[in-house]
């Protein structure tokens, strides 16, 4: 039952076989990873700036007792 199966990479997105040295087997999956890699982008600078917001209170805070 062993197949022997030339080598290949996987699709980042969809998984599905490509050639090597390729990321992507569509156009979608490739526009579907930009689109993935904004938002986490968006989510990580979301995340510094509630971290400012916090330190900033925090401090505010400390300052006022």
């Amino acid at each position: 039952m062993t197949e022997n199966l030339p080598e290949h990479d996987h699709c980042q997105i969809c998984d599905d076989p490509i050639d090597l040295g390729q990321k992507f087997c569509s156009e979608k999956c490739q526009e579907d990873y930009r689109k993935e890699v904004k938002k986490e982008k968006l989510r990580s600078y979301l995340f510094l700036v509630a971290i400012g917001v916090v330190v900033l209170v925090v401090t505010a805070t400390f300052f006022m007792i």
